[in-house]
């Protein structure tokens, strides 16, 4: 398999894991994003905020208000602005959100826990030790580009070009 072959493939699989996780937030009748808040809020040890929720998944501001309408709406979560910071807003489970995220959430932490489990020691150390290497590589190469300004289409020989 050739370089770019390799790369069509790793894409492929990113966006099959992608849509796995996209089948999850319709089986709970929210939205993409709506369940990824939800994930974050359910992975942070502390109350976190829409800056928080924006900046760790590079989620517009809008799109984060608009999912966490949703969820307000819901009454999944509330929302009550920060004590340090009034222009900022805090995210909180409500009683109902909490009953949502053991309900649907669970499933999806069972069933990644349940898939790594499988895994050998080693081959999870590799699958991390890899994903590492390869957005550390790729920042550097996109680094170049963007202090250079030089922000160019994929030419066709891209692997990710197919993904758009």
């Amino acid at each position: 398999m050739n370089l770019h072959e390799q790369l069509s493939e790793y894409f492929s699989i990113w966006k099959e894991m992608d849509a796995l996780y996209s089948r999850f937030a319709k089986l709970s009748g929210i939205s993409d994003t709506a369940f990824w808040i939800l994930y974050c809020i359910r992975e942070s040890k502390e109350n976190i905020t829409q800056k928080t929720i924006r900046e760790q998944w590079s989620i517009s501001k809008q799109t984060v208000h608009s999912a966490l309408k949703e969820l307000e709406k819901k009454r999944i979560l509330s929302l009550r602005d920060s004590e340090s910071d009034k222009r900022s807003k805090r995210i909180f489970l409500t009683e109902e959100g909490r009953r949502f995220s053991e309900k649907y959430l669970d499933l999806v932490c069972g069933a990644e826990d349940g898939a790594f489990k499988k895994m050998s020691d080693s081959e999870r150390d590799a699958l991390l030790r890899c994903s590492k290497k390869y957005l550390r590589l790729f920042k550097g190469e996109a680094d170049k580009i963007f202090e250079q300004g030089n922000i160019a289409p994929p030419t066709k020989h891209c692997a990710s070009w197919r993904l758009f």
